[in-house]
């Protein structure tokens, strides 16, 4: 396990955690292809760089190496255990390359006012976990995110700029202060690979809706993919649920091709 009670325990006392090494070299070269694939790299843009400096490719993704990288189950682990519960559900998640020029205005915030309805409270079952993996070096002049550990509130003499090592991931509450910074260099990129996630039961909370997607061609082809289990984390009902009949699962299979070649369900009724 890649993700020990040392992390959860550092995560907890300071409302985030960086792990090096997160992915073995292949996966996280793979990781880097397929981002200059989706997000092109500077030296490819720099000759018409976008107005903002920044490029963004959001779930669900063309690239189905994206779509997969959500279903990591060290981070849900984590994540569950974070939140005290089994029952978690994907939020959202992003891509994000960052190049020079770009206007983003560093601005110190925390994520719960966009991602909920209700205030942080202090209780750490509340507030979603956010999960921010960087697959090429960060340097200081790369936009690193500055974060201001959970102790300090948002006190900025404390603030940590998160220069990382390629294959570095962090993951943090969406109550801790944190902001972006300038992109000061000439060359290269920023990229991030953000997944989200949160309690099922806490119907109050999410960064967007993705219940619209039933029809979404990348969506639909991912879906067929996965398990019932798997299924499950993006808010389908789970194996044995009342709603599979013999009618519904034909729809389901017509509706998402691959559906339930593994056979995991069973209809409740015509």
């Amino acid at each position: 396990m890649k993700l020990s009670d040392d992390h959860l325990n550092t995560f907890v006392e300071q409302g985030f955690v960086v792990v090096e090494d997160f992915y073995p070299e292949e996966k996280r070269v793979r990781i880097v292809a397929a981002l200059h694939e989706t997000l092109p790299p500077w030296d490819v843009i720099k000759g018409q760089p976008p107005e903002s400096g920044m490029l963004t490719d959001d779930f669900p993704y063309s690239e189905m190496l994206f779509n997969e990288l959500i279903l990591d189950f060290d981070l849900i682990d984590f994540v569950q255990r974070a939140l005290e519960t089994e029952d978690i559900h994907f939020r959202y998640a992003h891509n994000w390359a960052k190049y020079p020029g770009c206007s983003a205005l560093p601005q110190l915030h925390i994520d719960n006012g966009n991602n909920s309805l209700l205030p942080p409270c202090g209780d750490k079952r509340y507030g979603q976990i956010s999960s921010w993996y960087f697959p090429e070096e960060v340097r200081a002049e790369h936009a690193p995110m500055q974060v201001i550990p959970k102790p300090f509130c948002k006190d900025l003499t404390k603030k940590i700029s998160l220069e990382v090592p390629a294959g570095t991931q962090m993951i943090f509450n969406t109550y801790l202060w944190h902001s972006a910074s300038a992109f000061e260099g000439k060359e290269k990129q920023r990229y991030s690979v953000t997944r989200i996630y949160g309690r099922a039961d806490h119907y109050w909370e999410g960064v967007s809706s993705y219940t619209d997607l039933g029809r979404n061609e990348h969506f639909r082809q991912f879906i067929g993919t996965l398990t019932a289990r798997e299924r499950e984390f993006f808010r389908f009902p789970p194996a044995g649920h009342p709603y599979y009949t013999s009618k519904t699962l034909k729809l389901l299979e017509e509706q998402y091709p691959g559906w339930n070649t593994k056979g995991e369900y069973t209809p409740m009724g015509i």
